[in-house]
C-alpha cells in the first residue's frame, strides 16, 4: 500500500506553462483524502514554488534545491544540507572560465556575481528557446517569481562569504551545451560537491550529501515508512537519485531516455496527465 507520493515538478508535475492540470490536481487530491503524503520534489526554492502551490491549493511537504532541504507545508525548513564554502570560489571560477553564467541560491535570496538583469535576460532566453516560454510571462505572470527576477549582484565574494548565509546550490546554464559538459569534467575534480542537470544545458552544483533521494530516504526513516509503501515521479537526471533507492519510480513519456530506462513504470507525458495516470494505477 502506498502511503507516500513524491513528484518532481518541472517535466514532470507541471505542464509547460508552468500550470497543473485539473486531472493531475484532483488525482493529487484523491491520493491525500485517502491518507497519502504528498511530496514535492524540486531544485527550486520554497519562493519558486509556493506561488504555484497557493494558486493551486496545494498543501504539502516539499523536497528543494535537489535535496538542500526538505520543509513542512508551511515552508519551515525541516532539514538541511548546504554548499560547502571551501568550495564556493573554486566552482565560481570552472564557470566564470567556461563564460557561463549562474545563480546563487541561498537561505537570504539569490545572488549573482554579474550584472544580474544580463543573467536575467539570459535565463530568460534560455528559458523562450528550450520551453517556447513567453518573455511576458516573467515580467508580469506565471513566471515572475523565477528565481531571475529577483536576483541581487554579488560585489566582493570574500565579502560575502563572511556573512551568516547558507547556500543552497548554484545553478549555471549555457545554450552551448558543449560548455556545460566542460563545467561537469571540473566540477568531476572537486570533493564534497554533488553536480546533475535538469536539462543539457544546465548544472546544478550542491553538497554531496544533498540529493533528492538521500534526504528522501532519511525522511521516510522519520517518518516510518517502508520504501515500498513510497512512489516517486520524475523526469531528469536530478530525479536519479529517487529513482535507484525507490522501486516504485515512474517516468512521464516526455523524460530523459535513462530515466525512462530505470523507471518501474514509463507513464504519458507531462502534457498529457502522466502524474495522474501513475497515481491511480498505485492508489
Amino acid at each position: 500500500m502506498i502511503k507516500m507520493i513524491v513528484s518532481d515538478m518541472d517535466g514532470t508535475l507541471l505542464l509547460t506553462d508552468a500550470s497543473i492540470s485539473k486531472e493531475n490536481l484532483e488525482a493529487i487530491k484523491y491520493a491525500q483524502s485517502k491518507g497519502v503524503n504528498f511530496t514535492i520534489a524540486t531544485g527550486r526554492d520554497y519562493f519558486g514554488i509556493k506561488g504555484i502551490m497557493d494558486r493551486y491549493g496545494l498543501h504539502c511537504s516539499c523536497i528543494l534545491g535537489n535535496g538542500a532541504q526538505f520543509c513542512d507545508e508551511t515552508g519551515k525548513i525541516l532539514s538541511s544540507c548546504y554548499f560547502p564554502k571551501e568550495r564556493f570560489k573554486e566552482v565560481l571560477k570552472i564557470f566564470d572560465d567556461l563564460n557561463t553564467y549562474y545563480m546563487i541560491f541561498t537561505t537570504a535570496g539569490f545572488y549573482t556575481t554579474k550584472k544580474p538583469e544580463i543573467v536575467r535576460d539570459a535565463f530568460i532566453d534560455r528559458c523562450i528557446q528550450r520551453f517556447n516560454r513567453k518573455k511576458e510571462e516573467y515580467f508580469n505572470g506565471v513566471q515572475q517569481d523565477m528565481p531571475c527576477m529577483h536576483l541581487k549582484e554579488i560585489k566582493d565574494v570574500d565579502e560575502f562569504l563572511k556573512q551568516d548565509i547558507d547556500i543552497i546550490k548554484v545553478e549555471a546554464f549555457n545554450t552551448n551545451t558543449a560548455l556545460i559538459s566542460k563545467a561537469k569534467e571540473k566540477l568531476a575534480a572537486l570533493s564534497g560537491i554533488a553536480y546533475l542537470s535538469s536539462f543539457d544545458d544546465n548544472v546544478e552544483v550542491t553538497d554531496k550529501k544533498a540529493q533528492k533521494g538521500l534526504i528522501l530516504e532519511q525522511v521516510v526513516a522519520k517518518m516510518n515508512i517502508s520504501k515500498d509503501e513510497v512512489m516517486v515521479l520524475g523526469d531528469g537526471l536530478n530525479d536519479i537519485t529517487m529513482f535507484e533507492r525507490f522501486k516504485y519510480s515512474f517516468a512521464p513519456e516526455n523524460a530523459d531516455s535513462t530515466i525512462k530506462e530505470m523507471a518501474y513504470q514509463v507513464v504519458k507525458s507531462c502534457e498529457n496527465n502522466g502524474v495522474a495516470q501513475a497515481i491511480y494505477t498505485m492508489v
